[in-house]
């Protein structure tokens, strides 16, 4: 049955998306980003370059699983289908294996075949879901993996015994795709080590220190890079500060992304990538930096103000307005899911927590895009269907009753 359920689910989704994306003209929408800029110099001559000059702007995961795409398929139309259709694929993919986690979980697999159908509709950021452009599908895959090992470990308590090796690696490499799991990871061993037994907490430490030194490992070499290319051992990403200051820079900024993004990031201002040109990306973000803060401490007002309302739309996203009621009850939805969750399946329960409260808080203090949320959109879907369901049987009863 559950091979059965993955195959429909993957099926419907990627044959969805793939109607989507040719209706939408993605498959011939040539459009760069940061990423795919980065990716096109490895190709063109072999410089992990932006700006016109070495980067640290993103991690290298993605960039170069595109570099080694348009390497393959060239630069033009055959690349940009190739790359539409493999995201397509990992899209599909989540959506596929969504229902075999919440079966997994001990979630009734009526709920599993309800939030794989949610699934398969829902597009929370399209051109994140489709084209191919950032590394959203990929993150959001890795994700749902590191959460499904970590309920599996914490469960049958395998981690008392012997933790595959493979989990360590992992960890290095989600931190490597995107830093920005680096905070969940951080809180699921914080969390870990209040709930573990106190006669098994040195063998807690030693599984932590060794998923510190696999994450390490992966990061090292990154910031070896760095060092010499751009002059500073950045372990992550060295845009904090120009998000910063595009987000939190001077009293015309918005709460949401493509106002600040169009009108001051060095991606679309040939001023801001001038002065980026002369000062070299590491000496750029730091004046940024420091200039946004100064900013927020001349206007602490208006900078919370600005959070409330990134806040806002973090959990209740506004755009497009015709879909703000369906994403409204959606997220509603989804807290009652997830406090249904805490009676039934608790472990669920608080890995989902830490990770709403751990992966959005970078992002409320930086301007909003529907992409930002997009890897855990699929905890939202599985808990609001955990509701859905529950109202379900609550009716049933109900009219049994009567």
């Amino acid at each position: 049955m559950r091979r059965r359920m993955f195959v429909v689910f993957f099926v419907l989704a990627l044959v969805f998306r793939l109607a989507i994306a040719l209706q939408s003209g993605m498959f011939h929408r040539l459009t760069h980003t940061e990423m795919e800029g980065i990716a096109l110099n490895v190709v063109g001559y072999g410089g992990y370059d932006l700006f016109g000059g070495p980067t640290a702007y993103s991690t290298p995961v993605f960039p170069l699983y595109l570099a080694g795409l348009f390497s393959i398929f060239g630069t033009g139309l055959l690349a940009q289908i190739v790359k539409v259709t493999v995201t397509c694929a990992v899209s599909a993919l989540r959506c596929g294996l969504v229902p075999l986690f919440a079966i997994d979980a001990g979630l009734d697999p009526r709920i599993g075949a309800l939030a794989g159908s949610i699934s398969v509709l829902y597009i929370g950021a399209l051109d994140t879901e489709i084209s191919g452009g950032v590394d959203g599908p990929w993150v959001a895959i890795a994700l749902l993996i590191l959460v499904w090992a970590i309920l599996r470990m914490w469960r049958d308590g395998s981690w008392q015994a012997r933790t595959p090796w493979w989990f360590f690696a992992f960890c290095g490499f989600c931190a490597l795709l995107s830093p920005s799991l680096l905070p969940i990871m951080g809180g699921f061993l914080l969390a870990g080590a209040v709930a573990c037994p106190a006669g098994a907490r040195r063998r807690y430490l030693r599984q932590t220190a060794l998923v510190v030194v696999g994450i390490l490992a992966f990061l090292l070499p990154w910031a070896i890079r760095n060092y010499w290319s751009v002059g500073a051992p950045i372990m992550t990403r060295s845009n904090f500060g120009i998000e910063f200051w595009v987000s939190n820079g001077g009293p015309d900024r918005t709460f949401d992304h493509p106002h600040n993004y169009d009108t001051y990031h060095p991606s679309t201002s040939p001023a801001e990538a001038a002065k980026l040109a002369d000062l070299g990306e590491v000496e750029y973000s730091h004046m940024r930096l420091q200039e946004g803060i100064d900013w927020v401490r001349a206007h602490p007002g208006k900078f919370l103000h600005l959070t409330a309302q990134r806040f806002a739309a973090w959990w209740f996203p506004p755009h497009p307005p015709i879909f703000l009621a369906p994403k409204l009850v959606l997220t509603l939805l989804a807290f009652a899911g997830l406090w249904l969750m805490f009676r039934h399946q608790p472990i669920v329960a608080w890995l989902f927590l830490l990770t709403w409260i751990t992966f959005p808080d970078v992002y409320y203090i930086l301007h909003w895009s529907s992409r930002y949320r997009y890897p855990m959109d699929w905890q939202i879907l599985l808990c609001a269907s955990v509701a859905l369901f529950a109202a379900y049987q609550a009716a049933i009863k109900r009219r049994s009753a009567a």
